[in-house]
């Protein structure tokens, strides 16, 4: 029996992740989460969920005991880095066989945003632990257009958003943990580090051409300033940290920092990740006729 531990087992990745991993048979799924009432939401019967935090050493060595392998997901926050360390040294301590890390896309200790500087000294510290690793480095959600634009779709048919006309290779988070799933349960990409993207590079002016067809009326992209973005995350309740990280990233992408694919998600999965417009299709559409307009 292989023993699985799932941290942020509350979040858009983890809850998708923590079901497909338990109805395997040969796996038993550890799920750890801070918040024990939306723990109570979602608990499954074959699942063991744990609340704790991440600072608490005591509290993640007994998650982290008699596990094989960890999916180390982390909330985007300043701690981030202090919270997987944590992670990191009761798995040493345990003799975890092997790390499967959701870290960032570009991740590097001398990165230009806080997020990627977090993410690579976190990657580092997994390289050098001794534990065998997967690390993926996703690119830009699809998902974050719900909280990004969702509304202004809904209510204006126009996108507002800080990247000019730059082009990333944005993925499905579906995608995402297709992939982890495949890592978990074949055992295989030990000691790498896996880029992942979509099909494609696209731009927000792209993406407003293509809602235009699917949704069936005219979406115009507004393109703001990055300084914009930050001002007006805070205004939707994100923390200063987050809108400075989501500043920096459009600093970043509008120089098409993000203009890249590989075939990654082909390569571990068996599948090609999944197009903007399928997402849009499937997960997009029918959530903004959700919102009120």
């Amino acid at each position: 029996m292989e023993k699985i531990l799932v941290t942020g087992a509350t979040g858009k990745i983890s809850s998708l992740l923590i079901p497909r991993l338990a109805a395997y048979e040969n796996i038993f799924v550890r799920a750890f989460a801070r918040n024990a009432e939306q723990i109570a939401r979602i608990k499954q019967d074959n699942v063991e969920f744990v609340s704790g935090s991440f600072e608490n050493a005591i509290q993640i060595r007994a998650a982290v005991k008699d596990i094989d392998a960890v999916v180390l997901i982390t909330s985007a926050n300043p701690n981030a880095a202090r919270q997987a360390e944590v992670v990191l040294k009761a798995a040493m301590e345990f003799g975890v066989r092997k790390i499967i890390r959701v870290s960032v896309f570009k991740a590097a200790v001398d990165g230009p945003t806080n997020i990627t500087r977090l993410h690579g000294e976190t990657d580092k510290q997994i390289q050098s632990s001794g534990i065998t690793y997967t690390i993926l480095r996703p690119g830009f959600f699809m998902q974050n257009l719900l909280f990004l634009a969702g509304q202004s779709l809904a209510t204006e048919d126009r996108l507002y958003f800080g990247t000019g006309a730059g082009k990333f290779g944005l993925i499905d988070l579906r995608d995402i943990v297709d992939c982890i799933e495949e890592i978990a349960v074949s055992g295989s990409y030990d000691n790498e580090i896996l880029t992942l993207t979509g099909p494609e590079s696209i731009s927000f002016h792209d993406i407003a051409d293509r809602l235009s067809v699917i949704l069936e009326r005219p979406i115009d992209y507004i393109p703001i300033t990055p300084a914009a973005v930050e001002q007006t995350s805070k205004a939707k309740g994100v923390g200063s940290w987050y809108a400075e990280v989501l500043r920096q990233l459009c600093e970043q992408y509008a120089k098409n920092w993000g203009y890249m694919t590989t075939n990654n998600v082909e390569r571990i999965t068996g599948h090609a990740p999944r197009s903007f417009d399928t997402f849009a299709s499937e997960i997009l559409a029918p959530a903004l006729k959700l919102l009120p307009n």
